[in-house]
């Protein structure tokens, strides 16, 4: 092969020639390779993630789809407070929801703030619901003694109490 190209190789030693007449060169040190994290594809040595680590999501934490649910139907609870119970009744379905929505973000490396914003505007239509239907409820019991086939007057007497 040496012939082929028209000169001799620099680093193979002469037949009788020690390898220890070759120049040395300093070895050069280099970090270790941090752990692989998280099964195949690597993870960069980041715990619990990482590039291709299963089941971690690339980029920065999202949003809980649970959390963004909760604050839908606490949004909705509000103005639902008119109807009284089921303004309750969908304040209570989104206040699991977000409790949901947290315990699991926390477990999952999920943002929590829109399941705690979510939690609490559905306090606020069950506290808003459960009062409007206290009200109508009292409102119903003080005007029992009005004859339920008159109508108007039934109506009139429930405004009267409900202050509407």
């Amino acid at each position: 092969m040496s012939e082929q190209w028209g000169q001799e190789p620099q680093d193979q030693p002469e037949q009788g020639q020690s390898p220890s007449q070759f120049p040395q060169y300093p070895q050069q040190q280099y970090p270790a390779a941090p752990p692989l994290a998280g099964g195949l594809g690597g993870g960069g040595g980041i715990p619990g993630g990482g590039y291709g680590a299963p089941g971690q999501p690339y980029g920065p934490p999202r949003n809980s789809k649970l959390a963004i649910s909760s604050l839908i139907l606490g949004i909705i609870s509000l103005p639902m407070i008119i109807f009284g119970f089921f303004g309750s009744i969908v304040g209570l379905v989104g206040l699991i929801l977000g409790i949901i929505g947290i315990v699991g973000a926390s477990r999952r490396n999920l943002k929590r703030g829109l399941g705690i914003a979510g939690i609490v505007l559905c306090v606020l239509g069950i506290i808003g619901g459960g009062l409007v239907t206290v009200a109508a409820v009292h409102a119903a019991n003080s005007c029992k003694s009005i004859d339920k086939n008159d109508t108007s007057a039934y109506n009139a007497c429930i405004k009267r109490n409900l202050k509407l």
